[in-house]
């Protein structure tokens, strides 16, 4: 948790207020979250429109966007949803200034095992300009090394039928103010590729050249349910990665 809230720390420090925070039109066909789970895994993916309604593919189309509303808060509290083996977060606070600011995070593990997160604040550049943090944890114990070491190459391994793809990072470790160790994987400025691999993936596999095996297994299902719900809370299109 300490770890988890340094993180949401360095993410304000950082925040700028980007005119993308306003609030986007509602997507015609707004499909509530309680539908998300059961179409997610046979929407087929949407190919994006010009400003003349034309799809990528040439001929005229009915303007088609993915299901999305604006959902943030207008007061502080704590949201939680679980979109099969994802849960997304949103914790909306006051900041100095007064303005209300939230932090919005899905995740899958945790809970004392290694888990992958991701997350943004509405406080920060938003998609598409700028994309959520994505980060592997790797779960640690006081009084016991780090299984990943400093520096250390890891692939970011997704699986999606036949199809596999792979994006290299390393790996950054340390010790907390609680002397807990602690050791993360990030997205290495690939996120944009990571997250639409999530989206259409199987499964997520974090892997190294020291193991033997696999770091770690993760599955993709209730991602992009997730991630809509994770844009509502925070005021963005999840387009750049649904579509």
């Amino acid at each position: 948790m300490t770890r988890y809230l340094r993180r949401f720390a360095i993410l304000l420090s950082s925040a700028v207020w980007v005119s993308s925070l306003s609030i986007p039109a509602f997507a015609e066909g707004i499909v509530s979250h309680k539908l998300f789970e059961s179409v997610e895994d046979a929407t087929p993916v949407l190919m994006p429109l010009n400003s003349r309604g034309v799809t990528g593919f040439g001929g005229s189309a009915a303007v088609i966007s993915v299901a999305y509303k604006d959902e943030r808060p207008t007061k502080q509290g704590f949201l939680y949803e679980q979109y099969k083996d994802w849960q997304a977060n949103a914790e909306t606070f006051v900041t100095e200034d007064g303005e209300l600011r939230t932090i919005c995070s899905i995740r899958t593990g945790g809970d004392g095992d290694d888990s992958i997160t991701v997350s943004i604040s509405d406080g920060d550049a938003l998609p598409p300009n700028a994309m959520p943090y994505v980060e592997y944890q790797e779960a640690t114990a006081r009084g016991y090394p780090t299984y990943l070491q400093k520096n250390q190459i890891v692939l970011w391994g997704i699986n999606s039928g036949d199809t596999n793809r792979s994006y290299e990072s390393s790996a950054y470790v340390g010790i907390d103010e609680e002397g807990i160790p602690y050791a993360n994987v990030s997205g290495n400025g690939q996120e944009q590729d990571i997250l639409r691999g999530f989206a259409k993936g199987d499964k997520v596999v974090l892997l190294d050249d020291y193991s033997g095996g696999d770091l770690y297994v993760g599955s993709l299902s209730g991602f992009s349910a997730a991630y809509r719900k994770m844009a509502a809370w925070c005021g963005f299109s999840p387009d750049s990665v649904l579509k």
